[in-house]
């Protein structure tokens, strides 16, 4: 019941998409909301039986999870932050619970020590991708022309922020979307679906 619970999580109902969308839709699915400085937020949807638990213990038990862990880190402060603990406004059986992360290095310690599973994600630069050891030119296309990035082309936009990704997942992005994996695909939103490709996904931004 706990492990399960820990693992839930969402968003606040407005935020930005990838292309900057007036009107940005309700999160209803696990989604990352992505920030132009390395940060992110995490978004979680489950199912949450309201007639046996209630939100007020979800909150506290995730307030307190999140501070077991930032007091345990040598930076602390605002290495991880709970940003909304929720149900769905049109669906009470659903929760809703939004954690901010620092950055993904963060993020993938704080999966592994809370949820005690490995989750591959990593949110920096192109270059910081490749020295990482990502094959980024033999999985990324032109979201326009849907031809495959070169090597060469990578070296040109070195400083353009990478999100690798493995789990299934809506992403929300801070700018426009130029490339991304075959796995994924851009919804009429402007937003990125990749909650049923297989494998790491890729998306590139502006």
């Amino acid at each position: 019941m706990i492990a399960a619970l820990a693992a839930m999580g969402a968003c606040m109902l407005v935020l930005a998409g990838c292309e900057e969308t007036t009107e940005p839709e309700p999160i209803r699915t696990t989604t990352i909301v992505l920030a132009a400085d390395g940060s992110f937020t995490q978004c979680r949807v489950e199912d949450f039986d309201s007639q046996y638990y209630q939100l007020s213990e979800l909150d506290s038990m995730i307030r307190q999870e999140v501070q077991n862990y930032v007091s345990g880190m040598s930076e602390g402060g605002q290495a991880v932050t709970v940003e909304q603990v929720d149900v769905l406004e049109e669906n009470k059986d659903r929760a809703m619970v939004s954690l901010h992360f620092a950055d993904s290095g963060i993020y993938e310690d704080y999966t592994a020590q809370m949820d005690r599973q490995s989750s591959k994600l990593f949110y920096g630069t192109v270059s910081e991708a490749i020295a990482e050891g990502y094959d980024l030119a033999g999985a990324l296309q032109d979201v326009k022309k849907g031809t495959a990035v070169t090597a060469e082309q990578l070296e040109k936009i070195g400083d353009r922020w990478v999100l690798v990704f493995e789990e299934p997942m809506q992403i929300r992005c801070p700018s426009k979307v130029l490339y991304i994996s075959g796995n994924v695909r851009l919804t009429e939103m402007g937003y990125v679906d990749g909650t049923e490709g297989e494998g790491l996904k890729y998306i590139v931004i502006r």
